[in-house]
Formats: C-alpha cells, sequence, structure tokens
C-alpha cells in the first residue's frame, strides 16, 4: 500500500503552493504524531491505494506482458489465482512474483504459466 496525500498551503494571497506527498503506509503514522498537527490540518485531499482487486489482475498483467511485446495469455485462471492470494494485489509485488514465474516456466521450458509454477516462483521470493 502506498498514500498518496495532497496539501494545498495558502501562505498568504500572493503565493499560494501545492505539496504532494507519497509513500508506503509509513507515512499516515508520521502525519498522525501531535508534532504534525498543523500540517495535517491542510491536508485536503487523501487517497490510499489498496492495490488491484481480483478481477483487475489478469488485464494488469496482460498489459505488462503487451508492453514487453507478448500478444498472449499465458497465465492459467488458477496461475492468477495464486498470484492474486500471495500478492493481494499490490502491483510491485505482482511484478515481482509474474517476472519470477516467467523465469521458472523458462526454465521448466513451459509456455504457460499454472499455479504449480507460481507456488514454485513464490518459494523463491519467500513471499
Amino acid at each position: 500500500m502506498w498514500v498518496a496525500t495532497l496539501f494545498n498551503f495558502q501562505m498568504d494571497s500572493h503565493n499560494p503552493f501545492i505539496l504532494i506527498l507519497a509513500g508506503q503506509t509509513l507515512i499516515r503514522s508520521k502525519l498522525a504524531l501531535n508534532i504534525n498537527n498543523p500540517l495535517r490540518q491542510r491536508l485536503t485531499v487523501k487517497y490510499f491505494f489498496q492495490g488491484l482487486k481480483p478481477e483487475e489482475l489478469k488485464d494488469y498483467c496482460l498489459s505488462r506482458l503487451k508492453l514487453a511485446g507478448l500478444n498472449e495469455d499465458i497465465f492459467t485462471p488458477a496461475a492468477l489465482d495464486a498470484i492474486y492470494a500471495a500478492t493481494h494485489g499490490l502491483p510491485r509485488l505482482v511484478n515481482n512474483l509474474v517476472t519470477t514465474c516467467m523465469l521458472c516456466a523458462c526454465a521448466k521450458k513451459q509456455r504457460t504459466i499454472d499455479e504449480e509454477i507460481v507456488y514454485q516462483a513464490q518459494k523463491e521470493l519467500e513471499i
């Protein structure tokens, strides 16, 4: 999970500025400290990214493969379910796991990625 926060500061009528903070969830706990009350009070927009939904995962993986030059679906439905179960849809984890899946599949000379390949990759990544 990561957080994007928009602060709209109006120091005076001539010099307004906008500050965007983005980071992992640790930033929320830092902003919750009493010392940061003035900063937190100026917060105008908060967005918390929770990760991809299960139904979005397939399209995400396919779009990344397409960018790399592959225009076919190499994931079985069971593999996509296993990827989601391991990563909860967090894109960085999805990317790491899918890359490792492709390396494992290549080592086995397999063109499709099934549930077994996902579990092997997950074991290698220790997630």
